[in-house]
């Protein structure tokens, strides 16, 4: 250290006496004291090398991918989101980052890599088609009960294409189909049907009562249609919830000022689920 102090000492010193022409390589010519012994160099190559990056000595994929590696982890020290769908939003992110492993070229030898390149799924096939991504935008532009009005249209187009593919009219494989169980019987029921059935207290001998007449019904004629007249609001919604849960079709219309109740059966024959909804709703109550 005090031989660095004295090589700087006698740097000023040279510099004071002979301006103008003080360079580093006239150090050593120094009138005030000898050449400095110092291991340090002169000021314009004092500064260390530096050292040769790791970086620098990866691929271009590699390099790349580095850099991702490091802002995924940086991104732990942002504050995260505090609301569940931006904590959501923040984790999809996050992870289609760590999905980038090349640079979009198809991977070689530097990548340590030698499958052939995959091909896109559909979600990139989706992204480069414009009408897809209209039609993505305008559905994700709307609110919420738009949104579930949709989902709900489609998950019933769906179902009626399954039904239209599925065995002819004359084949009838309720018995051994799993969507025939009790729950799948009572997720038929629309949604506002069952949010009644949930949080309301329901008169079980109405509901016992319907469940009677619709079965004797159709057990006779399963071709036929049942007719009822009903003014009372509520007995016409569980009778609704009842046709839903036998896979029956139920409609209502004005007759001479009164409301009357159609009840027709879609299939050739008439197979009740095991499990009536009135005993359902015991199970579950």
């Amino acid at each position: 250290m005090a031989v660095r102090v004295a090589h700087v000492a006698c740097t000023e010193t040279c510099r004071s006496r002979q301006p103008g022409v003080w360079s580093p390589a006239r150090l050593g010519a120094c009138p005030v004291r000898p050449p400095c012994r110092s291991p340090y160099v002169p000021l314009p190559g004092c500064l260390p090398a530096l050292a040769s990056s790791q970086v620098k000595r990866l691929s271009a994929s590699r390099r790349k991918q580095h850099f991702i590696n490091q802002a995924v982890r940086n991104s732990d020290l942002v504050p995260k989101a505090k609301g569940r769908k931006s904590l959501q939003r923040l984790e999809n992110t996050q992870y289609l980052l760590t999905l980038l492993e090349t640079d979009g070229g198809p991977p070689g030898l530097d990548d340590g890599d030698l499958a052939p390149p995959a091909s896109p799924g559909i979600f990139a096939e989706a992204c480069s088609n414009a009408t897809y991504m209209e039609v993505w935008n305008d559905f994700m532009n709307r609110s919420g009960e738009e949104q579930e009005r949709v989902l709900r249209y489609l998950e019933d187009e769906g179902r009626s294409k399954t039904r239209r593919r599925g065995p002819g009219r004359g084949e009838d494989r309720r018995r051994e189909d799993p969507a025939y169980t009790p729950r799948e019987c009572f997720q038929r029921i629309s949604r506002r049907l069952r949010a009644v059935l949930k949080r309301s207290r329901i008169p079980m001998e109405t509901l016992e009562t319907w469940e009677e007449r619709l079965l004797r019904f159709f057990s006779v004629s399963p071709q036929a249609v049942y007719t009822a007249m009903l003014d009372n609001s509520f007995e016409r919604l569980l009778l609704h919830a009842v046709c839903q849960y036998m896979d029956l079709i139920s409609a209502s219309a004005d007759l001479e000022g009164k409301r009357q109740m159609k009840v027709s059966n879609r299939h050739l024959d008439f197979l009740p689920p095991g499990l009536l909804l009135s005993a359902y709703l015991e199970q579950h109550s």
